[in-house]
């Protein structure tokens, strides 16, 4: 081991040098209780304290290539209020960025914890079990992302986990003025079109959006659905693909509730649905969207009856061919429509396009969605 040796010469009071890599200074306590130890005070016992006194610094000094003493890194400390029973601390760690000897990484007062005080082109980056930018602040651009090391937009997420949604906002307190999300953005006046969201498929390509724009907010495209059971015999509990093909007729057999305590909710109405079964169906509910089985609640038995906004019926040539406006009612084939020819008929859309029937096959009709009572066009 090199001699270590104690002078009262050089850079402060005393100065330890050694010529190796050897420890140069160990505090040993041993006290076998649970209290600390050791312990390195640094006091400055001042006759006049002032706030802004520094109360010990740490320097970390070391070579340039150059030749010349350099401040890497420090901490310090300092009083921020002096004031008896109020005391406020200043903590500062500073490392040398850019030729800048003194730039702070991170400050802690009575008030704040500050990441990079200096506005530093400075990334901050937290790294998860498995992800190696869980949290990341893109400094020079003025971006944060979660699970991304380049993000796009001032704020933006990034997962890929199977099964799991990307975020969830929860507000308790099981109290009806706790409320959601707001969403503010676009003109003062609300002129124009001001988008809201905007729905994209996991290949980015859009599928629609939510704008506002004078008052008005608007959907687009836009089809609604109502919850349904189909009958068991048509459902496959762990089966995620379609029951009935897509747009075929639903009726309603029954009305049952969602429960909430073993018991049903006020207004949770869930329709118990079969094929449409006549013609005419006054009980027609809307046409077949899609199985909801597997989705996030482990659903068993859920599907989608369409009943608003845009789609398609399956429909025949029972009541001939189908102009654009003709309503679209349930035929004598089960969960198949026709055009509309009783007076007044029960409709579940209005036809967008002239379909001609060569025989009995049947087509996939577009139409605007929408149970109502309608007289046929003469």
């Amino acid at each position: 081991m090199a001699l270590t040796k104690i002078t009262g010469e050089g850079y402060g009071v005393g100065t330890i040098t050694t010529a190796d890599n050897t420890t140069q200074l160990t505090l040993t306590s041993t006290d076998a209780d649970a209290l600390v130890g050791p312990v390195l005070d640094l006091y400055r016992n001042s006759s006049s304290p002032a706030d802004a006194d520094a109360v010990g610094f740490i320097n970390f000094y070391g070579e340039n290539d150059a030749d010349e003493k350099t401040l890497y890194g420090q901490i310090r400390a300092s009083i921020a209020d002096a004031s008896n029973g109020t005391e406020d601390a200043r903590f500062i760690i500073q490392t040398a960025v850019g030729g800048t000897q003194e730039t702070s990484r991170v400050e802690m007062t009575g008030t704040e914890t500050i990441i990079n005080q200096d506005s530093k082109d400075l990334d901050f980056r937290v790294e998860s079990n498995s992800n190696t930018h869980a949290l990341f602040v893109d400094a020079g651009n003025d971006r944060i992302g979660f699970g991304l090391s380049s993000p796009s937009r001032p704020f933006e997420f990034f997962a890929n986990v199977a099964s799991e949604y990307i975020a969830e906002f929860h507000h308790d307190g099981n109290s009806s003025n706790r409320y959601g999300v707001i969403i503010q953005c676009g003109s003062y006046d609300a002129s124009g079109t001001n988008y809201l969201l905007i729905f994209r498929d996991g290949d980015g390509n859009s599928q629609g959006n939510i704008s506002f724009s004078g008052g008005t907010v608007t959907y687009g495209a836009f089809t609604a659905h109502h919850p349904c059971i189909i009958p068991n015999a048509d459902n496959n509990a762990s089966s995620a693909a379609n029951a009935y093909p897509y747009g075929t007729l639903l009726e309603t057999t029954s009305i049952s509730y969602t429960q909430k305590d073993g018991a049903d909710t006020e207004r949770g109405i869930q329709y118990n649905v079969q094929k449409t079964q006549s013609a005419n169906s006054k009980a027609v509910l809307g046409a077949y969207g899609s199985c909801m089985n597997g989705g996030p609640d482990g659903e068993t038995n859920l599907h989608q009856a369409l009943v608003l906004g845009d789609g398609h019926i399956i429909c025949n040539n029972a009541g001939g061919n189908i102009a654009v406006g003709d309503g679209i009612c349930s035929s004598a084939t089960a969960g198949i429509g026709q055009k509309a020819t009783a007076n007044p008929s029960m409709i579940i859309g209005i036809a967008q396009k002239a379909i001609t029937f060569s025989g009995s096959e049947t087509k996939l009709v577009p139409v605007q969605y929408g149970v109502q009572q309608f007289i046929p066009w003469s």
